[in-house]
């Protein structure tokens, strides 16, 4: 019999089935049940729990701490007969029978996908994951971010899906209801705006269809310093016209903006695309705060140098556009640039909210756009955070822009750069077949110019790659002398290079050469600190050698950098393991589920999630893993008998040993 509902959309509520309510004494013990009511169900272990909301206490005052919590906690819940949560050996688990939890319901909702499920759904997303509640900090504040922005996302998609719904049955009105609450969620999303506009008008609303261009238009002003997209400038014109105020177009022509400016005929582009960072605009109402958007735009300068990829306009060149008047097109065209980045700074109190986008200057899109609320703790501090952020959000979007104009070309037209690009995009498949496709790639860049380092960079991660794939050892062997040859070759063209350096590090961790390893990659960081792949490549190498805690802290480092990319199912690959190291087994296993729901199609990624499911004692589905992984790869788990991940025999032996005792492998 459900006996509590817990609420973590909008906030953190226990209540009675029926009563008011329920209080907490400490801020540890709300954190503790909302932790344990994310999972309802699933056991937690107790070293686990009390590493992440006490990991800078020693192991028995952890302990100690959590036995405290919990007491509290359970006092709070009238929960004397521990019915509610539930011991299970060294785990707690809060019972599913007695809790009902909204975003478990929430969940569930979703993966059911439809259209009642959907509204259902709606209907309990009461605001973002525990919204303005700060329950505890470190590693429990990390998880929450992660939390927060995955179910973000799933209340968008949800949202969406309802708008297709109400419209594909005519109901008009509650579709306007909804895409009001889709800007509720996120006010810059144009296309929503459009469509909102085009239903007032079905509705002969054309006063707040209006109303509605100027609350899109002030929304992308006072966020990204943009003005509306063209479609959304002629569909405001249309509106204007239906209400008298503008004359009718002449036949066989439809009417433009007058203020969207036409871009240049020709604009000089170099072979890899240019990349300009335009002063970010202040919107306070104090001039003399101007230095910290000054500073920022230098900090995103230099941050992304760091990356190399893209031939970056010096400061000194893009602070005379602090006033905008050429237009960017006109301002793209005297800098001869591709891309611009862009954006602006208001500061209330101790709070900052910046808000930064990149737009491809060709076709005026806005490829990436981003809003940052920081606390304003320590002006440099924070400053570096935020350069940081957008740097490591903008490099991966400029490479998928890129990567999309190359392959609308003639192949007889590429440059090296281009074979470069689409040799690393192949790279990502991490299929034995792209992979071959991708060293061919990065060897036709070669012959084009000799002394590319990220081609040979390029070169040494496709022979690396390789040994997932090849079987026999001579082959295995070949591979790792190309792919360490063509990492050094690609540092000594480009010894400021990050990526040249982590692929280093790479090579020299598939020859076991640790304090080699680490050092390359450590100096990758230097290089780049918004390089996420490099801090992520540092915390997998700290654990290979024993230093797990300090190794997860770096990877749940780049995880914040990097939290959409497409390949960060490798950082859950890793985190996976290492937190099996230190025995916390639950949060092996919910870094495991999510990289194989990102990436079904990878047989490891299933045979990580045995691993994980057989140290809880769910042996059979550590079974159907098992048996998954192998029917991607026959022969895959054969190939994995004799994988030693750690340098010392005892870790290995414990990775294994939920398998083995349950006699799955080995």
């Amino acid at each position: 019999m459900t006996e509590l509902y817990v609420r973590l959309f909008g906030g953190f509520g226990v209540y009675r089935s029926a009563g008011p309510s329920i209080v907490f004494p400490t801020r540890k013990a709300r954190a503790l049940l909302a932790f344990l009511a994310r999972h309802p169900g699933q056991p937690q272990g107790r070293e686990g729990l009390a590493t992440m909301f006490w990991p800078d206490s020693a192991e028995s005052e952890a302990r100690r701490n959590l036995r405290q919590a919990l007491k509290l906690a359970r006092r709070a819940l009238a929960d004397q007969g521990d019915a509610i949560i539930v011991s299970q050996g060294d785990a707690l688990v809060l019972e599913s029978s007695a809790v009902e939890v909204d975003v478990d319901l929430f969940e569930r909702l979703h993966e059911a996908g439809t259209p009642e499920a959907r509204e259902r759904a709606a209907a309990l997303y009461r605001g973002d994951f525990l919204e303005g509640v700060n329950l505890a900090d470190g590693p429990f504040a990390d998880w929450s971010m992660i939390e927060r922005m995955r179910l973000h996302e799933r209340a968008l998609d949800i949202f969406s899906g309802l708008l297709a719904d109400r419209l594909e049955v005519g109901r008009t009105e509650s579709a306007i209801d909804m895409a009001l609450r889709l800007l509720e969620l996120d006010p810059l999303q144009e296309h929503v705006h459009r469509r909102l506009i085009r239903l007032y008008l079905e509705r002969g609303r054309r006063g707040s269809a209006l109303e509605q261009y100027h609350v899109c238009r002030a929304a992308l002003e006072r966020e990204l310093g943009s003005r509306p997209e063209p479609e959304t400038e002629q569909l405001y014109q249309e509106i204007r016209r239906c209400r008298g105020e503008l004359p009718a177009s002449a036949p066989g022509r439809s009417a433009q903006p007058a203020a969207s400016p036409s871009p240049p005929a020709e604009a000089p582009l170099l072979a890899r695309p240019a990349v300009a960072v335009l002063p970010f605009a202040h919107l306070g109402g104090d001039p003399s705060q101007t230095y910290f958007a000054d500073g920022l735009s230098e900090d995103i300068i230099t941050a992304l140098a760091g990356w190399r990829c893209f031939p970056l306009i010096a400061s000194s060149s893009t602070f005379c556009y602090r006033e905008r008047g050429n237009g960017l097109h006109g301002i793209a065209a005297e800098l001869g640039t591709r891309y611009l980045v862009d954006g602006s700074v208001r500061r209330s109190g101790t709070k900052l909210r910046i808000s930064a986008h990149l737009v491809e200057v060709e076709t005026a899109r806005y490829l990436w756009a981003e809003r940052f609320d920081l606390d304003l703790h320590d002006i440099l501090a924070v400053q570096a955070e935020a350069a940081e952020k957008i740097v490591a959000a903008v490099a991966p979007e400029l490479q998928q822009a890129e990567l999309r104009r190359i392959l609308t070309k003639r192949t007889e037209d590429w440059n090296a750069w281009d074979y470069f690009l689409r040799g690393w995009s192949l790279l990502n498949h991490f299929t034995a077949e792209d992979n071959a496709r991708a060293r061919s790639d990065f060897e036709q860049a070669l012959r084009l110019d000799p002394t590319y380092s990220d081609a040979f960079m390029g070169l040494a991660s496709g022979h690396l790659r390789d040994l997932f794939h090849i079987e026999t050892a001579a082959s295995r062997e070949e591979a790792l002398a190309r792919g360490v040859a063509a990492a050094r070759e690609a540092v000594s063209l480009d010894p400021n290079s990050s990526s040249a350096h982590h692929v280093l590090g790479t090579a020299y961790t598939w020859v076991e050469d640790y304090d080699a390893a680490i050092a390359e990659t450590e100096l990758a960081i230097e290089l780049n600190p918004s390089n996420a792949f490099a801090r992520m490549a540092l915390g997998n190498r700290l654990d290979l050698i024993g230093q797990t805690a300090e190794g997860i802290a770096q990877m749940l480092h780049a995880l914040r950098l990097n939290p959409r990319d497409p390949r960060r199912f490798n950082f859950m690959r890793f985190l996976a393991r290492a937190h099996i190291a230190v025995g916390e087994y639950e949060t092996a296993l919910r870094w495991a589920r999510k990289a194989v729901q990102l990436r079904p199609d990878q047989p490891d990624l299933h045979f990580r999630l045995a691993i994980c499911l057989a140290h809880l004692d769910r042996t059979e589905e550590a079974r159907t893993a098992l048996h998954r992984s192998e029917r991607l790869r026959p022969g895959f788990l054969e190939s994995r008998q004799n994988w030693q991940p750690y340098t010392d025999a005892a870790r290995n032996e414990h990775f294994f040993a939920g398998l083995r005792r349950h006699g799955l492998f080995g």
